[in-house]
């Protein structure tokens, strides 16, 4: 029987062989960047070691960086990322954290099981009882188990990065493992440049050792929640992927149950997304807001001509084709949100945007345009409510208007924009 090291030789040798080209082998550059992060390389291991991880796999694109497959028991990775790495320092301690991260979810593979599993049963055992169907209690503690998985995660991938800087540098500050990779640090870590040298301080409610981690105390696990978790619309993503669990046992209910009385009424299915904390949060069909007895009369008579979502808006185009591209738990008013701020840095139609760069990574969500280089990122948890939006986009609208007055427009240029991002 083939050792774990024996094990990950043959899963890289495959990784290569199946991704190498003339000009670029992504799976060299996977093999030195496991064996020279030392916390990636042993939790890779020890993820092989358990029988929950088989197999490494490429995706195309930059995001997401990486994730893992629990069911397929697969480390998926970005081969264009990991040829990055091979010329960006920064890029390789992204992936470094970043499969930190995904790499713990292979360790702790059976409790991402058993959660799918209770959620799974007490749905099965709820859509045989008589209407009403009430899942809140249900979505909330599985809304609790995976804020734990997830917040455990990301501890796990920023020690898998503290690790290698200090082992690189013994004598490392938070500056060093800032600047190893700002994206992600700065999640966690505060830079202050107004002070003369900048600071670098832990942010509220986080304890980062001498050593440079993160112990799994109670209140670095709360505070990480917040930081990672709840900043990055995780509470979404996850009652998301629950909901559509409960609506694929619910369905197999009811057909099984109309196959016996053709005439059973589908029964009322509840969610309260006020005790949830996701109030506005979109219901898949057939699903109920209890706190919001109006909901479905209010949705009936559909959103105000102001509105981005309504037919007549001159942004109604632009809006629907990125919905189309974003997750379903990413809200109306972060997209319209973020259209706003990519027509505000002069993408001002979706002709000018590349469909294939339309995205959520780490809680943002990011819109790329035709131009090279030219990338728009807005906070999806920070963004406006939908009437904000809607009146801002009012506003920018009567801005870019050219005036019927012609000596209003004397001397002035095309708008440009406001920044280029990367």
């Amino acid at each position: 029987m083939a050792t774990p090291e024996e094990t990950l030789d043959k899963m890289l040798k495959d990784f290569e062989a199946a991704n190498k080209t003339a000009t670029t082998n992504p799976g060299k550059n996977f093999r030195d960047l496991i064996e020279n992060t030392p916390q990636l390389k042993a939790d890779i291991l020890e993820s092989i070691k358990k029988g929950n991880l088989d197999k490494f796999e490429a995706i195309s694109g930059t995001s997401p960086l990486g994730y893992y497959d629990a069911t397929g028991k697969a480390l998926a990775v970005s081969a264009d990322q990991l040829n990055d790495a091979a010329r960006k320092t920064q890029t390789a301690n992204s992936i470094r954290f970043t499969l930190g991260h995904e790499i713990q979810h292979g360790v702790n593979r059976q409790d991402i099981l058993d959660q799918d599993k209770k959620l799974t049963d007490q749905a099965k055992a709820t859509a045989k009882t008589p209407s009403p169907h009430d899942y809140t209690d249900e979505l909330k503690a599985y809304n609790q188990t995976s804020r734990k998985i997830e917040t455990t995660a990301e501890i796990a991938g920023f020690n898998t990065l503290a690790s290698y800087v200090t082992a690189k540098n013994p004598k490392a500050t938070l500056k060093d493992l800032y600047d190893a990779s700002p994206d992600d640090m700065k999640m966690y870590i505060k830079q202050d440049l107004s002070a003369s040298p900048p600071t670098y301080t832990a942010k509220p409610g986080l304890t980062i050792g001498a050593d440079l981690k993160i112990a799994s105390t109670k209140e670095n696990v709360e505070a990480m929640g917040k930081l990672f978790y709840d900043a990055n619309g995780y509470p979404r993503n996850e009652v998301g992927r629950a909901l559509g669990m409960i609506q694929k046992e619910e369905g197999d209910a009811l057909a099984a149950a109309r196959r016996i009385d053709p005439k059973h009424a589908a029964p009322e299915i509840r969610v309260d997304l006020k005790e949830l904390g996701l109030s506005g949060m979109r219901l898949p069909g057939g699903f109920t807001d209890s706190s919001r007895p109006r909901l479905q009369s209010e949705e009936g008579a559909g959103p105000s001509p102001g509105d981005p979502r309504h037919a007549s808006h001159p942004d109604n185009g632009y809006f629907q084709s990125l919905r189309d591209k974003l997750p379903s738990s990413v809200p109306d008013n972060a997209v319209a949100n973020a259209m706003l701020m990519a027509k505000k840095d002069g993408l001002t139609d979706f002709s000018k945007v590349n469909p294939d760069e339309v995205g959520v990574s780490n809680g943002k969500i990011w819109i790329g345009g035709n131009m090279p280089g030219f990338r728009v990122g807005t906070d999806a948890a920070q963004s406006p409510p939908m009437e904000d939006v809607a009146k801002d986009l009012q506003k920018l609208q009567q801005a870019q208007t050219p005036s019927t007055d012609p000596s209003r427009n004397l001397g002035q240029s095309e708008p440009q924009p406001a920044s280029v991002g990367r």
